[in-house]
């Protein structure tokens, strides 16, 4: 099958296409609608070794898979303190079995960034955020608990990286929809592509050199449409970039350093990097008060905008080479973001200072405020929204050229008696 038959096929077939597309959307959207919501709420700890120490880290790393397993227990073993879907039913007086809270439960460990995260699927968000909330709690309980047979400096912590927040499951109906116009376009080009190749003949020689000739003259009648729309269009992303409301970002730099200069306690260091990542995205901030939080950040800075909304607008990056942390704040005012970003930063910096509290110093991990926060425009982009606004609007005039001949071709085949063979017809070319 050469490349003009299947421009022949599309050109014919091709309907086929955007109704199977339409159609199985459709009829995705209609069965999303009919599901029954559920919600999960997800609980961050972090395992933080008291002393960091590369052996440590190492040992806090083999020993999280232990964790989960003794999280995801459903009566717990021997001791009082262990956490177990028992116990959080006990605790919040759940009218239900262990085995289905457990069933409920998602438990995952990730050994790069020393966190447990625990997932609670249920129909009520609200129940799901309690549940999440006090089965996380209870592990912290259960390793304070262990941790008072041993000495400080040898002691694992747990603390819980943000308050749980329910968000919908599914059914996910965007996805969903995506999904099955995907698998629709997909159907409609395979089905177009083997009624296409059934109806070929064996030359094509003949009607490949007319149809040449027919786009040439579509370009001579109809090619200013190349021309005008990628010109409006980009034209019009222009007025747009000129009309948007700026909004600027600020960035704060925070160096992660090792008190002492030892591979063990740098190679501790960078592994804690992750950790410090998922603390410093906090929305509520967990048990310790002095966590860094967009709640803190709020109120320390007397802003009127949630939690959620703040958090939104940051967003984090890690160079682990360079053992830095990148911390970018998006607002409408730039020194209101410069102003939020370093607030922010320095909220992580005070809660590492408090940390090292407890170590000896040559044991400490420290963070300092690399560079004063400065902003800059984040968008419009002008140049970007103007080359795209060129590139749809050539494929906006490709659409032009061919859609009165697309029309021609669908009516012509729908109108054909039943039974006369529905062949492609070259349209005659003007000389």
């Amino acid at each position: 099958m050469s490349l003009w038959d299947l421009i022949l096929i599309l050109r014919r077939w091709g309907w086929l296409i955007p109704v199977l597309a339409v159609a199985t959307a459709l009829s995705a959207f209609v069965y999303s609608r009919l599901q029954t919501p559920v919600y999960r709420a997800v609980a961050t700890i972090a395992v933080q070794p008291a002393r960091p120490d590369f052996g440590q880290s190492q040992a806090a790393k083999t020993l999280l898979s232990s964790y989960v397993q003794i999280m995801s227990s459903a009566y717990g073993g021997g001791d009082l303190h262990q956490p177990s879907a028992s116990r959080v039913i006990q605790a919040l007086q759940l009218d239900m079995t262990p085995e289905q809270l457990r069933h409920s439960a998602i438990f995952s460990a990730d050994e790069r960034s020393l966190l447990i995260e625990l997932e609670i699927r249920s129909y009520d968000p609200e129940m799901a955020q309690r549940i999440a909330r006090t089965w996380a709690e209870l592990f912290i309980e259960w390793r304070r608990t262990e941790n008072q047979t041993l000495r400080q400096e040898d002691q694992i912590d747990a603390l819980l990286v943000d308050q749980p927040v329910a968000g919908r499951f599914r059914p996910q109906t965007a996805f969903n929809v995506a999904a099955g116009a995907l698998m629709g376009m997909v159907l409609g080009g395979a089905l177009a592509l083997l009624i296409g190749w059934m109806e070929l003949g064996a030359t094509r020689a003949t009607e490949q050199w007319l149809l040449l000739r027919h786009y040439l003259w579509l370009l001579r009648r109809r090619g200013w449409a190349l021309i005008l729309f990628p010109l409006a269009a980009a034209g019009l992303a222009f007025v747009y970039s000129r009309l948007q409301t700026p909004v600027y970002r600020a960035v704060a730099t925070i160096a992660v350093q090792p008190a002492r200069p030892d591979f063990g306690q740098s190679q501790a260091a960078k592994t804690l990097l992750n950790s410090y990542l998922q603390i410093l995205s906090s929305v509520y901030g967990g048990d310790d008060p002095a966590q860094p939080s967009a709640r803190r950040v709020i109120r320390e800075l007397g802003l009127a905008m949630a939690p959620e909304q703040l958090r939104r607008n940051m967003s984090l990056s890690l160079d682990e080479r360079s053992m830095v942390i990148r911390l970018e704040v998006r607002a409408l005012d730039g020194e209101l973001a410069r102003q939020i970003a370093k607030r922010w930063a320095q909220q992580f910096v005070e809660w590492r200072q408090k940390e090292n509290e407890r170590l000896r110093r040559e044991d400490r991990i420290d963070a300092l405020l690399v560079d004063e926060p400065t902003y800059t425009r984040f968008r419009p982009q002008t140049r970007l929204n103007v080359a795209l606004g060129g590139l749809g609007g050539l494929l906006i005039g490709l659409i032009v050229l061919f859609f009165e001949e697309g029309l021609a071709n669908l009516r012509r085949w729908v109108e054909a008696p039943s039974g006369t063979p529905r062949r492609e017809e070259i349209p005659e070319v003007l000389s």
